[in-house]
């Protein structure tokens, strides 16, 4: 399996860092061609032109000032509505800085679960947390969120709710807020949704719905687009010049990206049959820039729903970073779920796998990317010739 989460007797774990930069402060939680052997370029002038990438488009903030707040806001951070989940909420400097998803753990693995989550809030410098339990089963739900109360007494719980029924319960906050046959949620007239709406914020009906989104195309189609695929592959292995088809895979995203109506089906299996070549792949890895991964998670989607299972390894993986790029955890998980069916060997998928494993936030891909380009760039330089 994909996930460390795992260990815990099978739950599914998805992570995301905050792209809507929600504020959650603790006082209101209550209340609410040759390039020529080119030097690539430097570090500092690389990360002044991801910085300039990121800023191009503020992120949307919503204030989360109360619980029902922090219950509308929790779909658009993990980009699905959860069902039997629990969800934490990592916040630093009165903002969120990760949230993690899991299946509901059995009420046995709550100390080690426990355990996870104070790693992860030491390593985030986490100053609070927020832990949700969704779950049509009250008493098991009410059970593990008590366990990891104790467990993770030592910081600061932000808030504690179960969610059940159309209703939700605070933990923390005692008989004052939370009447004993709970609180309506409705939110589709929350102010958030419909802030998070305008915004142009995504979120799916459930976990599966966005597992569906990432299988391809039906199986019955498959010997069709392999036939193409192998049409494809000949004209390719036509151009005799390495550097040309680098530069095929580059004009054909940016052509990709700049139409708004998606890619045909052509056009996808063309760009799986050019990143079955590793250098090609990464190059296209590459090109993916926080402050674009959604035109690039919305491209490589495109890609894998035209392509058989043969062709979707490198297409998945490049679906899989733009999402977690892009802080969907979730839709790296659902692509590490389906790698591990179809091609559990790829070397890219165990890559996936480890940031799923260790939580590793969207913040970390500058870093990787500063060594990674260079190293590309000199590929790029020895294929030129």
């Amino acid at each position: 399996m994909c996930r460390a989460i795992h260990r815990f007797a099978g739950p599914a774990h998805d992570f995301v860092s905050s792209t809507q930069t929600p504020d959650m402060t603790a006082s209101e939680k209550s209340a609410g061609k040759r390039p020529a052997r080119r030097k690539s370029a430097p570090r500092k002038a690389r990360r002044r032109r991801h910085r300039q990438e990121r800023q191009v488009e503020a992120p949307t903030r919503l204030r989360v000032r109360r619980p029902d707040d922090l219950l509308a806001m929790i779909p658009y951070l993990i980009g699905f509505h959860p069902d039997e989940d629990l969800v934490t909420v990592f916040v630093k400097s009165g903002r969120v800085r990760l949230t993690t998803r899991t299946d509901i753990p059995p009420e046995s693995a709550g100390e080690e679960f426990a355990e996870w989550i104070a790693a992860l809030a030491k390593r985030e410098g986490a100053e609070g947390l927020a832990l949700v339990a969704y779950s049509a089963a009250s008493l098991p739900a009410h059970r593990l969120l008590t366990r990891l109360m104790d467990r993770l007494s030592d910081h600061e719980l932000i808030d504690v709710l179960y969610v059940g029924h159309g209703k939700w319960w605070s933990l923390t906050c005692g008989n004052e807020c939370c009447p004993l046959a709970g609180t309506p949620l409705d939110l589709s007239s929350h102010p958030l949704s419909a802030t998070a709406v305008v915004a142009g914020l995504n979120v799916r009906a459930s976990r599966l719905e966005l597992e569906a989104s990432v299988c391809g195309p039906d199986q019955h189609d498959c010997p069709r687009l392999e036939a193409l695929a192998m049409t494809l592959l000949e004209d390719l292995e036509q151009l005799d010049d390495p550097a040309a088809a680098t530069h095929l895979i580059t004009t054909t995203i940016d052509a990709a990206l700049a139409e708004s109506g998606g890619i045909d089906e052509r056009t996808g299996l063309l760009l799986a049959v050019l990143v079955t070549d590793v250098h090609r792949r990464d190059r296209a890895w590459a090109l993916i820039r926080p402050g674009a991964a959604d035109d690039h998670v919305r491209l490589w989607a495109g890609v894998v729903a035209h392509v058989p299972p043969i062709l979707a390894a490198a297409p998945l993986c490049l679906l899989g970073m733009a999402g977690w790029i892009g802080g969907s955890g979730a839709l790296l998980n659902c692509c590490c779920d389906r790698l591990a069916r179809i091609h559990p060997q790829y070397s890219m998928g165990r890559l996936l796998s480890e940031i799923s494993e260790r939580a590793i936030p969207p913040s970390a891909w500058e870093e990787i990317m500063d060594g990674s380009l260079a190293e590309l760039d000199t590929e790029s330089a020895l294929l030129a010739g």
